[in-house]
């Protein structure tokens, strides 16, 4: 589909498999530096491409910034902020066809269309071409997504989900994953959209696609009257206080049969009817946690209290002795199976050689010198930090060194977090001041008293690390730090009465 007029490009040197597919696009970009004339995008994403001006245009100022809806007998409401749709694309930015994309920098985080360098343009307008090769980097796909996700409140809802879910199964970054299959969760409980959840659901094929909240799944259970299924019981385990998986993972088969055949017995059908258990008001008692919904940075309503089913004692109950009644089932029949002389199946493959890590030298000169230029940028230098503490703990177990490095990083982020929220906080004052009309009184102090709301990981890194040391005392320091900063404080302080319970054992025991 032609947004604009076309006119031809010379094809790019072949320097990798995206460059290879970017040679297809002959109506996109000129060689040379210019502004957009042409824009050649895949079928899946006619009419969901925001533009900001020209023939085509489409985004303009909504008055209504604000959503409310109800979800379990809570209102909810959702706010876009007065501030740019991050990925608007407008045609009369300058664009670059780079001579070798992998000399281009990716893309910072939070990345906005008009904030890209033309070159980054040139290769994001290229995955407009075909938004489901993996070999771009997820920055750009994140710009994409935004768009898609504020469709999924004020657009083309359904045409978006199901662009979501086929990006889904190709760019496998555990924070996309995150972010999107909540959103569609959400989205679809909002819009009444039972058909699309079932849809959703089914697309869940791969492990990475899992990677999302096991309580806003089971909402969402409840909402469209969705039984529960055995699998899915086996998945969400520890959700339910269950930590004995050693069956569950090595002998999978065994205890899905083993439990579909408990449940069926029991309930009379091989799965399970939440509201047999829950009612309404039952949940509205529950406790709530806030859950990150949406990544787009103009939302600003990101997170959303999501009641916690699994602490529902009548539920938890239930389930957790139908996956203790498998767990003893399932080591009396391996019992009676080597007895007989029979080989149990098992899922691991003993056979499989251990994958040998090499420290990825180059890898760590490309972090630090981003962190270098990220200094004076306070935000961009906190995900910089991210990106070095994540790298250096992959590499823990080649040394003490690595994970010293990891915890380096990690204390680096944390003492700047004052100093990284006081910087946000005055340049978002900063855009106030330069649109007046766009912030009202209350968003300005809402600012104010937000500030930077990310998910900062190094709290929890941290804590794991001193909990493996066992230096719980400063697990607990850690863990107090976390909460004071608001950082998931029901999970830190559970963290935190753990590391206390295991600290003064260690002291009995010292005695």
């Amino acid at each position: 589909m032609l947004f604009f007029s076309l006119f031809k490009k010379k094809k790019p040197n072949k320097v990798s498999k995206i460059d290879k597919e970017m040679e297809n696009n002959n109506d996109l970009i000129k060689k040379n530096e210019v502004a957009i004339k042409g824009l050649t995008i895949h079928e899946d994403l006619k009419d969901l491409i925001w533009i900001a001006d020209g023939k085509y245009k489409n985004y303009f100022n909504d008055n209504k910034n604000q959503y409310s809806f109800e979800l379990n007998d809570s209102k909810i409401t959702v706010s876009f902020l007065n501030q740019e749709e991050p990925s608007l694309i407008y045609t009369n930015q300058k664009i670059l066809q780079p001579p070798n994309i992998s000399t281009i920098p990716r893309p910072p985080y939070f990345p906005t269309y008009a904030g890209l360098t033309p070159q980054q343009k040139w290769i994001y307008l290229n995955l407009l071409l075909n938004p489901y090769n993996n070999d771009f980097d997820i920055g750009y796909v994140f710009i994409l997504y935004y768009g898609l996700e504020r469709h999924l409140l004020s657009g083309n809802f359904e045409k978006a989900i199901n662009v979501i879910i086929k990006l889904r199964d190709v760019h496998f970054n555990k924070s996309f994953q995150a972010y999107s299959a909540n959103a569609i969760i959400l989205s679809c409980m909002v819009h009444k959209r039972g058909d699309l959840v079932l849809k959703f659901l089914q697309s869940l094929d791969k492990d990475y696609e899992l990677e999302f909240s096991d309580n806003l799944f089971l909402i969402c259970y409840f909402s469209f009257d969705i039984p529960l299924l055995p699998n899915d019981i086996m998945r969400m385990a520890k959700t339910f206080e269950f930590t004995n998986l050693n069956y569950i993972k090595k002998y999978p088969e065994l205890f899905l049969e083993t439990l579909t055949l408990i449940i069926e017995k029991e309930l009379g059908e091989k799965s399970i009817d939440l509201k047999k258990y829950l009612t309404n008001n039952e949940i509205s008692k529950l406790k709530k946690q806030e859950v990150h919904i949406f990544a787009n940075v103009s939302i600003f309503d990101k997170t959303i209290p999501v009641p916690q089913l699994s602490n529902n004692f009548k539920l938890k109950n239930a389930i957790y002795n139908f996956l203790q009644s498998a767990h003893n089932q399932v080591k009396l029949k391996l019992a009676g199976m080597r007895k007989s002389g029979e080989k149990p199946i098992s899922s691991q493959k003993t056979e499989k050689k251990e994958k040998v890590i090499t420290f990825n030298a180059k890898k760590e000169k490309e972090l630090l010198k981003e962190l270098s230029s990220n200094k004076r940028d306070l935000l961009n230098r906190h995900f910089s930090y991210i990106q070095l503490y994540d790298f250096y703990y992959k590499y823990r177990e080649l040394g003490e060194y690595y994970l010293n490095k990891c915890m380096d990083y990690c204390i680096l982020d944390i003492n700047s977090l004052a100093e990284m929220n006081e910087a946000y906080i005055n340049s978002k004052l900063k855009q106030a001041k330069e649109f007046p009309s766009l912030y009202s009184k209350a968003e300005k102090q809402e600012i104010k008293k937000t500030g930077f709301n990310g998910n900062i990981p190094a709290f929890k890194r941290l804590a794991i690390i001193y909990e493996k040391k066992e230096d719980y005392q400063k697990a607990i320091e850690i863990c107090n730090k976390a909460i004071d900063y608001g950082q998931s404080i029901e999970d830190f302080q559970k963290r935190k009465a753990e590391m206390i319970n295991k600290l003064e054992n260690t002291k009995k025991g010292n005695q």
